[in-house]
């Protein structure tokens, strides 16, 4: 299913071989040590990067290393690999862009290194099932993880004498009697068409007990269909979605942070990526998380993504600096900088999330009872967002259903031919 392939990409390049090919561009002083580039598309970490890379570049001396920030860093990537500009060390996001690009096996195999031996399993397996330039390969490092689930006013719930529901029913009540107490169980902002992808992703990851990957699997062998098994899924959404502000259709992304952060509802959902927002709006808020309640509490799942994934090109031009330097953010004290920076998980076994909001979410991580992000299983060319964004304006779940059947068949269909 390459949305683009290897071999594409290289006769539009024309015919770039070598070993150098994906190596980097590293403008280096004759004799001297290597001066290798870092890909990073996290504006909100900027300051951050650079003082990792100054302190890696004070801690030795066989090369250095600066931070060059792209924020539309798949995009930019699949131009500067036509142009044998691939960068020496890359940060990018575990979603479909990601995985596309690793099946076109542009990417460096880790799984000879160290690297992945103290990532928690469960974590591990997420890029993977996104994509991979071989069997058994590993393109990606998780550097640092989110959590979808619920965001919660804890100070709403303790006024109102509630405790975070274990179950779908008990979601509901809770929705039900915020409503008779005149209190917006929900904040939406639903104008910008991606925002409904988070409840999209959380009750998949409940509903699919096998598996979101899994299931998706059997999406594309054809086994399965959206109009067969995503009819509860559906069905959830529109009925959370029936809960909270009128206005969810006027309302985007950074609307609803502000509006929440205000105290206009109870709950948010959204992944933990929203809480720095949230907070820049209103640092004194008190945040609770707990993951979107399944039927049955023993089928609770955390939707989890790689929010920040570490590779670089298949043939590294200074294959040895580019690892250290990867050692080096991976150790437990620069991982900790980050995720308590950004609100973020670690990724290697043993360490925990400190930020109080995201207590609420830790056991489903101590337990690896994760699941992935079912949109980030979606070709680009689906346009999922559009669709559900009008889904949830119509109500039509079989509709919606039937469309992402015919499209995905079409877009997968098309995409096959390109292999």
């Amino acid at each position: 299913m390459h949305e683009i392939s290897r071999r594409n990409l290289l006769l539009s390049a024309g015919a770039l071989t070598g070993a150098g090919l994906l190596g980097g561009c590293a403008s280096n002083d004759p004799g001297g040590p290597p001066r290798l580039e870092l890909f990073q598309f996290k504006s909100e970490a900027i300051k951050l990067f650079d003082k990792i890379c100054t302190q890696f570049n004070a801690s030795q001396q066989a090369c250095t290393v600066s931070q060059n920030f792209q924020a539309d860093n798949v995009t930019a990537l699949r131009v500067r690999l036509v142009k044998n500009d691939f960068p020496d060390l890359i940060t990018i996001n575990g979603d479909y862009g990601y995985g596309s690009l690793a099946r076109t096996g542009v990417f460096y195999d880790f799984s000879p290194t160290a690297l992945m031996k103290q990532v928690q399993p469960a974590i591990a397996e997420i890029l993977p099932t996104l994509g991979t330039g071989g069997e058994g390969q590993v393109n990606g490092i998780p550097f640092a993880n989110n959590g979808s689930g619920i965001i919660y006013n804890a100070d709403v719930f303790r006024a109102a004498g509630l405790e975070p529901p274990t179950t779908w029913a008990e979601l509901v009540e809770i929705c039900e009697e915020f409503t008779a107490r005149k209190i917006s169980p929900f904040t939406w902002g639903f104008k910008d068409n991606w925002t409904g992808a988070p409840m999209f992703s959380s009750l998949s990851g409940d509903t699919f007990t096998d598996g979101v990957a899994a299931w998706y699997e059997e999406r594309r062998a054809g086994r399965t269909s959206f109009a067969k098994d995503y009819m509860p899924i559906l069905e959830k959404m529109k009925k959370l979605a029936s809960y909270g502000n009128r206005n969810k259709y006027e309302l985007g992304y950074n609307d609803a942070n502000q509006a929440f952060a205000k105290g206009d509802s109870a709950m948010y959902v959204h992944g933990t990526y929203a809480i720095p927002a949230i907070r820049s709006y209103n640092p004194k808020i008190n945040l609770g998380t707990f993951a979107m309640p399944a039927d049955q509490a023993k089928d609770t799942r955390v939707v989890s993504g790689v929010d920040v994934a570490l590779t670089m090109g298949v043939e590294p031009r200074h294959e040895q600096e580019q690892l250290a330097f990867f050692e080096y953010l991976m150790k437990p004290e620069n991982l900790k900088a980050y995720c308590d920076e950004q609100v973020a998980f670690p990724t290697l076994e043993g360490m925990k999330a400190t930020d109080p909001a995201l207590q609420g979410l830790v056991p489903y991580f101590d337990k690896n009872l994760l699941a992935t992000y079912s949109d980030h299983n979606f070709p680009q060319a689906v346009t999922l967002n559009a669709y559900m964004q009008q889904f949830l304006i119509d109500g039509d779940a079989k509709g919606f259903a039937e469309t992402l059947d015919s499209q995905w068949d079409k877009v997968v269909t098309r995409l096959n031919r390109t292999q």
